[in-house]
């Protein structure tokens, strides 16, 4: 049996986590660099997915770094995003585990790849967007992992040893090192793919998993 984890508040991360919307940056992702590079749907995917989890921007510059034809590329990807992430769907149970959380007084955060317009629009739209502490989208310069857990503990005093990091990616499992303690949602990526990288805490199916294994750290 799996421990209690003790905390003060959960950052979770947005796509593939909170949103079904994985499939569709997927589509979108492999498709302009089918277009702009003439590589491999099999290639595409495989470079895709190998850097899932990072803004689109970087994802695209680690792949073809330094061709011209990456500033066109990235920016038909973030309007293609922009024109359908509104559609994409949260989980099922996101609302319900969101919730609970809440009457566990653990204060739960967004950490999103997406910007930081974008990503607060999409909550509203949903008139759910009083349910986080705050919502941390992507600006350059300003991103998931150190810049947005730095940003969590000075703004809201949180010790990073009172923080938890939920996400569906390798990227996230390696961006909570050295800040504060992840919980692997599986999806895109397996449990034994996140034990490959070394990850040895908790691995979850769905996010309603979650809460049997958190509860509220007191001082």
């Amino acid at each position: 049996m799996t421990p209690e984890i003790h905390c003060k508040a959960i950052v979770f991360d947005f796509d593939g986590t909170l949103a079904d919307s994985m499939p569709f940056l997927e589509e979108i992702g492999v498709a302009t660099m089918m277009k702009h590079y003439g590589v491999s749907r099999e290639d595409a995917t495989q470079r895709y997915r190998s850097t899932t989890g990072l803004p689109y921007e970087h994802q695209i510059k680690s792949n073809f770094p330094g061709d011209p034809r990456n500033e066109e590329a990235i920016e038909e990807f973030e309007q293609l995003k922009i024109e359908r992430i509104f559609d994409q769907e949260l989980f099922s149970d996101t609302v319900a585990v969101v919730e609970q959380l809440n009457d566990k007084g653990i204060e739960v955060f967004v950490s999103s790849s997406t910007f930081q317009p974008t990503i607060e629009e999409y909550f509203r739209r949903r008139r759910i967007i009083g349910m986080f502490k705050a919502i941390v989208g992507y600006r350059p310069g300003f991103e998931k992992g150190a810049d947005h857990f730095n940003h969590i503990h000075r703004e809201f005093d949180i010790p990073f040893t009172d923080m938890i990091f939920v996400g569906d990616s390798l990227k996230d499992q390696k961006r909570a090192e050295g800040f504060c303690r992840f919980i692997a949602l599986t999806g895109m990526f397996t449990e034994s793919d996140f034990r490959r990288q070394n990850h040895q805490g908790a691995v979850i199916d769905s996010l309603s998993a979650l809460l049997s294994l958190v509860s509220l750290a007191h001082d």
